[in-house]
């Protein structure tokens, strides 16, 4: 028997399909700072068996066989970041046979196929919740041959087994159902070894969940803003009133940003930074290079004093549904603070965050749908407001 080219087949892709479908899921990511996560996948694998070889020496033989079976495989992987990643786990691809008969004798053969496995992930992310990734490796896996004949049909060995090592290469695309849990629908081809001497491809047509451990993010709840309650005052008495706090904004790349915010702390003022739509990509909240120079360059001189703290605001455009924006804007500000804390220069103890999805907008919409226009990419923002305590 020998697993050469394998024919593709269709499973049972609906599965990922229901799981685009429902709604709940469009307020979910996929948490890179979770490193470790673990798996399983379950599908179609395929084989050719070759029929020309195993009949080529007999007469008008009658012959069946059966080259598709249940396989499936457990994994555990590390992501170094967004993009890479290596992975390895338990496979088990099934088993494959055929028999045949002729009018002086009959045979039956099958392969069972299982091993291990070590593969390098690289990930592309389109959207915040859905990537392509491509994965190539090495496979050792284990080929136990079974056969068995009667009349005129003989074999050496019935019972035969080959351990090797193999490459083996795939692709797949993964949905993020939750910050913890995804799933994947993949394809990945096995170069194996069987134990009678010949090589070959088995594929493998599954889909699966994966789980990442440690995905809690520490997020404050919306505030509500509350309507001002005066005290009333007694007949003939006046109630001094309370001086509103001065604010002053700092554009984040603006040439004078590091001279203001020194300015504002000597004379204990408050300064809110303001990462303007640059900072942030439609439906993204990774910072890019120049926010993070930005930060650096304009916060070291803050790492000393202990007499402030910091309040992160995430806010979003109104394209999109409220929970989306909601849980994206948070996404924001928590991805800024992860930074700050990252690079030691604020301390975490002293940072809060907060979203605001789509309400409290720089200027209004006119026109949601429209991500590209001046409202849009002003209401794509994250506020950074410095308070001496």
């Amino acid at each position: 028997m020998k697993p050469t080219l394998i024919r593709a087949s269709k499973i049972a892709s609906f599965l990922l399909l229901s799981t685009f479908a429902n709604p709940l899921m469009a307020e979910s990511m996929t948490d890179y700072s979770s490193r470790w996560y673990v798996g399983g996948n379950i599908g179609m694998s395929t084989a050719n068996i070759d029929k020309d070889r195993i009949t080529q020496n007999l007469t008008n033989p009658s012959y069946t066989d059966d080259e598709r079976d249940l396989g499936y495989k457990l994994f555990g992987g590390y992501q170094f970041n967004k993009y890479f990643a290596l992975e390895g786990g338990y496979f088990n691809l099934g088993k494959f046979d055929y028999a045949l008969s002729t009018g002086s004798g009959a045979a039956e053969g099958n392969i069972k196929i299982m091993g291990i496995n070590l593969d390098a992930v690289a990930t592309l992310p389109i959207t915040e919740k859905f990537s392509v990734f491509g994965r190539v490796g090495a496979n050792y896996a284990r080929a136990k041959d079974s056969f068995s004949s009667a009349g005129n049909i003989s074999f050496a060995d019935t019972n035969p087994k080959e351990n090797d090592l193999n490459y083996k290469f795939g692709a797949g695309l993964q949905y993020a159902i939750t910050d913890a849990v995804g799933i994947r629908l993949e394809a990945e081809r096995y170069r194996i070894n069987d134990a009678v001497g010949n090589h070959g491809d088995i594929d493998l047509f599954s889909v699966g969940l994966t789980y990442r451990f440690g995905v809690t993010k520490e997020v404050a709840p919306v505030a509500k803003e509350k309507e001002a309650i005066a005290p009333i005052a007694k007949q003939k008495e006046t109630v001094a009133p309370t001086p509103k706090e001065e604010e002053v904004l700092v554009p984040l790349c603006a040439v004078e940003a590091q001279q203001k915010i020194s300015d504002c702390m000597t004379q204990k003022k408050t300064v809110v930074l303001v990462f303007e739509d640059i900072h942030f990509e439609f439906d993204k909240s990774t910072l890019n290079q120049e926010a993070k120079t930005a930060l650096k360059k304009n916060l070291a001189q803050l790492e000393n004093n202990p007499n402030i703290t910091m309040l992160v605001s995430g806010y979003t455009s109104q394209s999109g549904t409220e929970e989306y924006n909601q849980a994206l804007s948070e996404r924001r500000s928590q991805a800024v603070k992860d930074f700050l804390v990252q690079e030691k220069l604020f301390p975490a103890d002293k940072i809060s965050t907060i979203g605001y999805g789509e309400t409290k907008p720089a200027l209004q919409e006119e026109n949601p749908t429209d991500i590209n226009s001046k409202a849009a990419k002003a209401n794509m923002r994250v506020l950074l407001k410095i308070t001496h305590k």
